[in-house]
């Protein structure tokens, strides 16, 4: 089986010229390419049924831009045979009319913001346009506002939660979308708190409506004056979650916890908050990397809230042969008042996703269900959250 005549002229041709990037209309028959001229179109004329018809094209396409018959999936075969795949490469798997040669290349570490511009005309999906907005060279690119525009514009038809919450983080990025969508991604915000998340990751000191600081927060500051001179990371992370931003990240935090809708998403919220009051603690020779790593003091990983709970509570106050480091004891001296804050930095600095473990290995609830069997690990988190905002 062989392309007809007319099909086989005019592809050669077409791909005489420098051609970018080329897709296929199954249904229609038509193949679309991107060229220096702008998009060109050819009308297939099928000797055969169509699905093999397309078939046929895509192997002459294949065998013309790598060599090899086959398409895709036999380049692929090659390919992890040779264990990589070169970034010089990359612009040819665009030329096979193939989704998912277009989605290994979005997902390349090596693309480029100008490959990018020619995978999206290729394929325009929501998975495609998250994959290059997480590269750093597209996002910062022309085509990163375009992207980003899609991915506000598609959230309406999102339907999975996590895929929501990503597109939040990766438009939300440094001068990707106007002020007017943020405060408008926010505002959705309050119906579908999965997406403050997106807002807690990234912009964690710019959250629109910001609410007053706490009360107390002018004179902790005075108090602490010269241990903020000298960096003390106890009194820059208890000024931070007293000021204006500080609370307003908490207050949003606490509002991101009223309904998760999977263990993913409360996932994420545990570990936003943990990056934002995390604090390197040294206390009793704990080990950095183990602290990092959501570890207890002797390397095991920390499932049990409650152990957590207790670790904080004994560095605190010194018990059970367990000490705060000489920061945190200044600290505590200058403003011991606010104890039970400094507490509460000691717990949610600790936390991480593992606490979830014990729930996710005994059941794959969702909604409302879930939240229920967590409850054990949101009372404390939001305990602390409180006791920060109070």
């Amino acid at each position: 089986m062989a392309l007809s005549n007319e099909d086989s002229l005019r592809l050669n041709v077409l791909l005489a010229q420098n051609v970018s990037a080329i897709r296929i209309d199954e249904g229609k028959l038509i193949l679309y390419a991107l060229t220096q001229k702008g998009e060109a179109k050819i009308q297939l004329s099928p000797t055969t049924r169509n699905h093999k018809y397309i078939k046929e094209v895509k192997d002459f396409l294949s065998t013309k831009a790598l060599g090899v018959s086959g398409g895709f999936p036999m380049f692929l075969s090659r390919w992890n045979r040779m264990g990589d795949v070169q970034s010089n490469r990359l612009d040819k798997l665009l030329l096979l009319g193939e989704e998912e040669a277009v989605a290994a290349v979005v997902n390349n570490r090596d693309l480029t913001a100008e490959l990018a511009k020619s995978a999206w005309w290729a394929v325009q999906s929501s998975e495609n346009a998250r994959s290059m907005l997480a590269n750093k060279a597209v996002a910062e690119g022309d085509i990163g506002k375009e992207l980003a525009r899609f991915l506000i514009e598609f959230l309406p038809f999102e339907e999975d939660p996590l895929d929501m919450m990503t597109s939040a983080r990766l438009v939300l990025q440094q001068g990707l979308i106007s002020e007017q969508d943020v405060l408008s991604l926010w505002r959705k915000a309050k119906s579908k708190t999965t997406l403050y998340i997106g807002f807690l990751d990234i912009r964690p000191d710019e959250l629109p409506e910001p609410v007053a600081e706490h009360p107390q927060y002018e004179s902790v500051r005075q108090a602490l004056a010269s241990h903020l001179d000298v960096a003390n990371p106890y009194a820059q992370v208890l000024c931070k979650l007293l000021s204006s931003q500080g609370q307003t990240f908490l207050t949003t935090a606490q509002a991101a916890f009223k309904r998760p809708p999977n263990y993913d998403v409360v996932g994420a919220l545990i570990e936003a908050i943990r990056r934002y009051v995390f604090i390197t603690q040294p206390e009793a020779g704990q080990n950095q990397h183990h602290h990092e790593q959501g570890l207890d003091l002797q390397g095991e990983i920390q499932t049990d809230i409650n152990k957590i709970t207790d670790l904080a509570e004994n560095i605190a106050n010194e018990e059970n042969g367990l000490c705060c480091s000489d920061e945190f004891k200044a600290v505590q001296s200058a403003v011991p008042d606010f104890n039970a804050h400094l507490q509460a930095i000691l717990f949610l600095g600790r936390i991480t996703q593992t606490v979830l473990a014990p729930t996710i290995s005994k059941s794959t609830a969702v909604g409302s269900l879930m939240r229920k069997k967590l409850k054990p690990v949101f009372d404390p988190i939001q305990m602390n959250l409180r006791i920060l905002s109070s």
